[in-house]
């Protein structure tokens, strides 16, 4: 478990990563802005960053999808961070070689230079949440899409959460499946 704090990103290096052959960004300041034309990288930055968080990134893009155009087929991306309990160095990268989210099928993960088995082990350092335009319908459409998203904002702050979600979603399935069978005991069902 982490301690409450702030994450700091010093430094942000990409390579072969959508638009960019070759990026390396030095922050110094609390808060950044980002601007420039369509097109220039904004929004891959940004995309970048979730990616060293747990699970698929902002666009939950394919990993072949984010290699540059004209590149390698492979890609990486690193950033050196300050955490509450000192400095981390996180990077995650594809190596063209499958689909999945462990280092067997292509993507690899590390923490301070060392493989982690997947993606989650990133959650005890990155914590990112993020709502785009394309998400509006988050507000109008049905109430399990806010409940879905209320899980992924309280998994940023406490990653267990995440686990205890996995195992009520697989008890409810079980229920569901328990209620649609014509032959069930009311009785038993009662008591669940």
């Amino acid at each position: 478990m982490t301690h409450s704090g702030t994450l700091a990103l010093k430094r942000l290096t990409l390579t072969d990563f959508r638009n960019y052959a070759g990026l390396r960004l030095d922050v110094d300041g609390p808060a950044i802005a980002l601007t420039g034309p369509n097109g220039a990288g904004k929004t891959n930055l940004l995309e970048a960053i979730s990616l060293l968080a747990p699970g698929r990134g902002l666009r939950g893009a394919a990993f072949e999808d984010l290699a540059r155009q004209g590149g390698s087929g492979t890609w990486a991306i690193a950033v050196e961070a300050e955490t509450p309990e000192g400095p981390v160095s996180l990077g995650t990268g594809w190596s063209g070689q499958g689909e999945g989210d462990s280092p067997a099928q292509g993507r690899l993960v590390l923490v301070d230079g060392h493989v982690q088995k997947s993606s989650g082990a990133l959650g005890q350092f990155m914590r990112v949440l993020w709502l785009t335009p394309a998400m509006d319908r988050l507000f109008a459409g049905p109430a399990s899409d806010r409940r879905r998203f209320m899980d992924r904002l309280v998994a940023a702050f406490d990653p267990e959460h995440a686990s205890r979600l996995l195992v009520f979603e697989k008890v409810m399935r079980e229920r569901n499946l328990l209620l649609e069978d014509p032959r069930a005991d009311g009785t038993w069902l009662a008591s669940l």
